[in-house]
């Protein structure tokens, strides 16, 4: 079961949702798809609700659609959790038993500017206590970028917060916590109906530098899953003894020291963000979304057979903010400067502040590329 929301679902998901005849929920966003000429199997809301009181998962693609969960959904114990898991304060507050030397605290929006910058102990991180993608998230180092963050944040956070519901972005409170060292990592899971986790999607969130917060470069690779399957698994079957979850999917992103995955934040009820969990329909030809609905695992020795020595990303690639709005992503050059694009993804809508998302593959050889990636300049790749 799917409800397709803002900001963008993929021709992948709509024609594995036609496919294999998923119940769809009709609203703004599917009646639109169905109006360009796709046969999704819509159902009004009591329809809905009904069908997902006979199968019990259901799978939101953004979390734009969390909203209609809370108004029509009478599964209170579903609720209760995606409130739990999107407030980021409440969810480390739950889980100082696994972290008890964890620094954090949570101040309102319009008290941040009072605190004394002299005071904390960096580096921090400064996020929304809610939030979505890297929206009003801010490394903080000192006392002169924490004072210049409060003022990107009381000149912009508002105005980007309200492209998105209260329930996806909260506005008002603000989490600040002491900055996780080590590689970011994100994982694509769920929850069976008994509380076990299966492993949909391993990415390696790379970074151009310690300042940056962009959702640029998500890599997966073979080695990768051999070298944090198992930690990550463990994590996962520790979180749930907390959460007790089942029939439920979600995406966390944490950091990962070598010793300890500390979680950054869980996203409810969904994979990752812009369909960067269809990488692994490039990689193996399942669809996760599939997989979860279906009570699918898949292996490792399943994913990555023939594909050991490569490495698969998915790319963000940013709309530049001084980009006229009738400014287009320039796909030939940018298929002519990589080494083997699978798929690309171009986006019209200039509000949406996305350019285009890629799928990429390089081999051993072509290494350099990534970190090439990380330092694109966007300008060059719009007309």
């Amino acid at each position: 079961m799917l409800i397709l929301e803002k900001p963008y679902v993929s021709q992948t998901l709509i024609n594995t949702a036609i496919e294999k005849n998923l119940p769809v929920l009709r609203n703004a966003m599917s009646e639109k798809i169905v109006a360009e000429g796709h046969a999704l199997n819509l159902l009004n809301d009591d329809e809905f609700v009904a069908e997902y009181q006979k199968r019990g998962r259901l799978y939101t693609m953004s979390e734009n659609a969390l909203g209609w969960l809370v108004e029509h959904l009478p599964d209170q114990e579903l609720l209760d959790k995606i409130a739990l898991l999107k407030d980021k304060a409440t969810f480390r507050r739950i889980c100082q038993d696994m972290y008890p030397d964890f620094f954090f605290c949570e101040e309102e929006i319009v008290k941040l500017g009072d605190i004394n910058p002299e005071q904390l102990v960096y580096p921090l991180v400064l996020k929304p206590s809610v939030g979505f993608l890297s929206a009003g998230v801010h490394v903080v180092h000192n006392a002169d970028e924490w004072r210049a963050a409060i003022r990107d944040i009381q000149a912009n956070f508002h105005k980007v917060g309200s492209q998105f519901p209260e329930f996806v972005i909260g506005t008002q409170k603000f989490l600040i916590e002491e900055y996780i060292k080590g590689e970011e990592y994100a994982v694509d899971t769920y929850f069976d109906d008994q509380g076990n986790p299966t492993i949909l999607n391993i990415f390696h969130h790379r970074f151009a530098n310690e300042s940056d917060t962009s959702d640029r470069l998500y890599c997966s690779s073979r080695a990768l899953y051999d070298q944090y399957e198992e930690p990550f698994m463990n994590f996962l079957i520790q979180l749930n003894k907390v959460l007790k979850l089942h029939d439920f999917p979600m995406h966390i992103e944490f950091r990962y020291d070598g010793k300890k995955a500390i979680p950054i934040e869980i996203n409810p009820l969904r994979f990752a963000g812009f369909c960067l969990n269809e990488l692994q329909t490039h990689i193996s030809g399942t669809h996760p979304i599939v997989a979860y609905l279906n009570n699918i695992h898949l292996s490792k020795e399943e994913m990555w057979k023939g594909k050991e020595q490569d490495t698969y990303s998915f790319l963000v690639l940013e709309r530049p903010a001084d980009a006229d709005d009738k400014e287009v992503f320039n796909e030939k050059k940018f298929r002519e400067d990589m080494m083997d694009v699978l798929e690309l993804r171009p986006l019209a809508d200039p509000t949406v502040g996305v350019a285009a998302t890629a799928f990429i593959r390089t081999d051993d050889a072509h290494r350099a590329e990534l970190e090439h990636i990380l330092h694109l300049d966007m300008h060059d790749y719009m007309m």
